[in-house]
């Protein structure tokens, strides 16, 4: 829950980063409200008044995030705040707002009204969102893993001859594994560290796997290679490397990558926990160790 309610109070802001659109539906909002209050059919009742009532309404529960929470939570509790949008009809409210803008504008021709017609049109043009919102650094954070796993693939088929693999990574990798292909087994998936994907799944934990999932998730954090885990009924107890391993051996794990930005004395320690037999390879800024 408090997942979606981050979510949900950071939205506004993340959603009005790429484009203007946001702000263009705001002015169409104000605009048609004014509109609609000199109309003497609005008052008279009608189907424009209420599309535009539903819409101003849909607005504002997007925006709180009460009710982003509640949209969310219930209508789309698998994806991100920025699908709740989508019962905003917001090409519908700014082509009505430009349509009434343009028929009171050309009840007199002239060429102000060329210009400001022409105005009007760059403004809609330039406001639009881009095709893609996300940024360089974003696309960087969705391509790397994707080339990660590319490679390892390729390594896997060139050493074994066959395609499907177990793995065992940091999450941003077991994230985009699934997506990237079908033959690749995450030891866990996204709902482990994402409690809004439980909402739409049935995924149960063993505790072995929520022990490789916090270690992993303590290296990267720390770079140490010990983790204290907290209990309610057993009370503190350390999860080391070693156990790690002989979990992801005893589940099958074929490779585990590690992140390759570690301290030297952390993978010194991994590196003796592994002994002579196996070698910490590098591969795509990750360490990699294969088992078995």
């Amino acid at each position: 829950m408090m997942t979606l309610l981050k979510s949900a109070t950071n939205g506004w802001l993340d959603y009005t980063q790429h484009g203007k659109y946001a702000a263009l539906l705001l002015a169409a909002i104000l605009y048609l409200g004014y509109c609609l209050w000199k109309s003497k059919a609005a008052r008279n009742g009608g189907k424009q008044p209420l599309f535009y009532l539903y819409a101003v309404l849909i607005t504002l529960a997007c925006i709180c995030p009460v009710t982003a929470v509640i949209l969310m939570k219930y209508q789309t509790a698998f994806y991100s705040y920025v699908w709740i949008w989508a019962a905003v009809p917001q090409t519908a409210l700014i082509a009505w707002a430009c349509t009434e803008f343009l028929y009171t504008l050309w009840r007199e021709k002239s060429i102000r009204n060329v210009a400001a017609t022409l105005l009007l049109a760059g403004i809609v043009i330039l406001s639009g969102n881009p095709v893609s919102d996300r940024t360089d650094s974003q696309l960087t954070q969705v391509e790397a893993p994707r080339e990660t796993l590319r490679q390892l693939s390729e390594y896997h088929l060139e050493e074994s001859g066959e395609t499907k693999y177990s793995l065992w990574a940091p999450k941003e990798i077991l994230a985009a594994a699934r997506a990237y292909s079908a033959d690749i087994h995450p030891v866990y998936g996204r709902s482990i560290w994402d409690a809004a994907l439980g909402s739409y799944s049935y995924d149960t934990y063993e505790t072995w796997q929520e022990d490789l999932y916090l270690w992993m998730n303590h290296l990267e954090e720390t770079g140490e290679p010990e983790y204290v885990r907290t209990e309610e009924n057993t009370g503190e107890r350390t999860i080391d490397f070693r156990t790690c391993l002989d979990s992801a051996a005893a589940a099958g794990v074929d490779y585990i990558l590690l992140p390759g930005d570690l301290p030297k004395d952390t993978v010194e320690k991994l590196q003796e926990t592994l002994g002579t037999d196996t070698e910490l390879k590098t591969t795509a800024g990750y360490y990699l160790i294969e088992i078995g």
